[in-house]
């Protein structure tokens, strides 16, 4: 088969490219032809001539990124150019991963005209919600869904009065242009996502759930217990670290590291040196080998975010490599974890003590529930299995537009 794989970002920012990355591989292996579509960046691993410009909103002034917003509704260039790719790749199926703002809904429409079959795995709620994860203001926040995007410049949900107008008037574009409607069959890595979607109106029978796949090479089995704490991801408000923080000053004679980088960094340190939590270090972005070894060399690991996550790779990954992971229940958490792993959300207390439990259980304890977390991702994370699925989403001569 020929197919297009299409993601904003092509280096390991983030879970949505850990999996399309990854999905490109396991393709190639079976024998299968690939291209990429997504937006050039100076750490980008894979581009091509078709990928579209760089789009920094971060540094971007105010009227650049009032350009940079009416881009993410309608990208003219990313259409343009996604066309030349589909004519001269003549693809059998487009996959989308993430490409809202950058690339836009736009390219969709491209696929469409052109007769191909389309595929998207969800990584998000962004097409539900101008407000990607339902989270804002420090609470979970679903009054978008069921197609209220209005209320999101009611409520500043984007935080940013600008941006709260952009993203809903992108919500009701993409709606507006059907190009939800154009996408034959999604992909949802969750059960807990796959039905926030069906409770915003989309039709059950077009969204499977998929969970993401991890790399043989990581399905370490370990008798290693460390002598640490750990946490891996993102450092922003809805991950939650604060909390963990918390639980650390609970627990001063544990050991804790946390690796990652994100806008909330400098808070957290400063909550460090303030509160004189001296058991907490700040170790900076982990990847590759670095990642193994951080997640090898730790007792335990922590996923203390307090939004509805849809299907973290911190934890994919944590269970792959046999180690126990503490995580506050919420959203597709629920599903992967035991419930003596999950603690309420935001309960600073029960978590303090759930870690102390575990950190202080004997080697065999830890090891028999890293062999049972595992054998769950094995059964459900291996590349094997999610390839053999995948095909059989793209080769699926029933699958038809659901207009």
């Amino acid at each position: 088969m020929k197919i297009v794989l299409v993601n904003k970002f092509w280096y390991p920012r983030g879970g949505a490219e850990k999996v399309a990355i990854l999905t490109k591989e396991l393709l190639e292996q079976a024998g299968h032809r690939v291209e990429i579509f997504g937006m050039r960046h100076p750490d980008n691993l894979l581009e091509n001539k078709y990928f579209t410009d760089f789009i920094d909103y971060h540094s971007a002034g105010f009227w650049q990124k009032i350009k940079f917003g009416l881009r993410a509704i309608y990208n003219r260039q990313a259409a343009n150019n996604f066309g030349k790719l589909l004519n001269d790749f003549q693809p059998d199926v487009v996959h989308f991963h993430n490409i809202y703002h950058q690339l836009s809904c736009s390219i969709i429409g491209v696929a469409k005209k052109m007769g191909i079959k389309t595929v998207m795995t969800l990584h998000d709620y962004k097409l539900i919600s101008p407000n990607y994860n339902l989270y804002h203001h420090g609470q979970v926040a679903q009054e978008c869904m069921g197609g209220k995007y209005y209320r999101c410049i009611l409520h500043n949900c984007m935080e940013s009065r600008a941006e709260s107008w952009l993203a809903t008037i992108e919500a009701y574009f993409v709606d507006l242009m059907g190009y939800k409607k154009m996408i034959l069959k999604y992909l949802s890595p969750s059960e807990f996502l796959r039905t926030k979607f069906i409770e915003s109106g989309f039709d059950n029978k077009h969204i499977e759930v998929l969970p993401n796949p991890l790399r043989s090479s990581e399905f370490i089995s370990t008798e290693s217990v460390g002598d640490y704490v750990g946490y891996i991801g993102r450092l922003a408000p809805e991950k939650g670290v604060e909390y963990l923080l918390q639980a650390a000053e609970l627990l001063p004679k544990i050991n804790f590291k946390i690796a990652g980088s994100g806008p909330s960094q400098k808070h957290l340190l400063e909550l460090i040196e303030k509160n004189k939590i001296t058991n907490v270090e700040l170790v900076g972005q982990k990847n590759g080998q670095d990642l193994q070894n951080f997640i090898l060399n730790s007792r335990l690991l922590v996923v203390p975010s307090v939004w509805h996550e849809n299907a973290p790779m911190s934890v994919v990954e944590a269970k792959a490599h046999s180690k126990v992971v503490i995580a506050f229940a919420m959203g597709g958490i629920s599903e992967i974890l035991p419930q003596e792993l999950l603690v309420k959300p935001k309960d600073v207390s029960e978590l303090a003590q759930k870690i102390k439990i575990w950190f202080e259980a004997d080697a065999e304890k830890l090891s028999q529930m890293g062999r049972q977390l595992q054998s769950e991702a094995k059964q459900s994370n291996s590349p094997e299995v999610y390839l053999d699925r995948l095909l059989k989403v793209y080769k699926d001569e029933k699958q038809t537009n659901i207009l």
